[in-house]
């Protein structure tokens, strides 16, 4: 098995509500991915629903075999693909759902697991909390999937990194805080914990982040990819749709846990404040 993998980030500007307009579009980008040579494309938070969707959550959710999915399968072909979506469980109960598409199939799921319920965001209001944290796996490719909030609560990641995974994709819809300099003022908060969650964690991370306006709200996208020792390697413009492509060495991994052995050193035995 090679340990070089071509990514792609499909930083794309979804439409509120709009599953058909949506999916026509990632169709579009897989395409534009698949001529690229990308072997894992990876699409924003929610990318084919929009994202503030409040009384709309409910009509756009989609179960893991709708057809929607389903051609999303078809097009992918032998390429790996993350989408996000509105996920309706046997029970009723939607989630802010990730799909992992590999292999001619939905390969993984990941359900949010914290759901932001302040200020802007009303995630609670209408999602339920996702309760698994899982590898995903890809060719015998160990990755994580975390979701937007998740990579606020760095216990995510570690459990991840611990359990074997050596890169973690993070689909985003974080939306925009205006500065004064030419970086939106909300990335440089972003960057500053990719770049410390692929440090402390020593592993690839992949940030999707989504861009345009949407109901008086804009996403700044600037998605990037960083590599273990914390370095950002690529990064895709700021409030453009682009497909930010790259080729990563999960080798790099391997090299840097020898020498820096954070992941390895976690203790569990530890008393006291938890």
């Amino acid at each position: 098995m090679t340990t070089q993998l071509t990514v792609g980030l499909a930083q794309l500007d979804s439409r509120l509500g709009q599953i058909e307009v949506n999916l026509g579009c990632h169709l579009e980008w897989i395409e534009r991915a698949r001529e690229k040579g990308v072997e894992l494309l990876i699409f924003p938070e929610l990318s084919l629903t929009g994202y503030r969707l409040l009384h709309l959550t409910g009509r756009v959710a989609l179960r893991r075999n709708a057809p929607q999915i389903e051609r999303l399968v078809q097009a992918a072909g032998r390429m790996s693909i993350i989408v996000g979506i509105v996920e309706e469980d046997d029970k009723g109960v939607l989630y802010n759902s990730s799909l992992l598409i590999h292999g001619g199939q939905v390969n993984h799921v990941h359900r949010k697991l914290y759901l932001p319920t302040y200020g802007i965001f009303q995630e609670g209001r209408f999602f339920g909390p996702g309760d698994t944290l899982e590898l995903a796996q890809t060719d015998n490719r160990h990755l994580g999937m975390l979701i937007c909030e998740d990579l606020w609560h760095p216990h995510l990641a570690r459990s991840l990194a611990i359990a074997g995974a050596k890169m973690l994709t993070v689909l985003s819809a974080g939306p925009g805080r205006v500065g004064s300099g030419n970086v939106p003022e909300s990335h440089r908060d972003w960057e500053s914990l990719t770049r410390s969650t692929a440090l402390v964690n020593t592993c690839w991370v992949l940030y999707c982040n989504r861009v345009g306006w949407e109901e008086g709200s804009f996403y700044t996208g600037g998605s990037h990819i960083v590599r273990p020792g914390g370095e950002v390697m690529a990064r895709a413009p700021y409030l453009d749709e682009h497909l930010l492509v790259a080729e990563i060495d999960l080798r790099e991994v391997d090299r840097l846990r020898w020498r820096l052995p954070l992941v390895r050193a976690v203790r569990t035995d530890i008393k006291g404040a938890r």
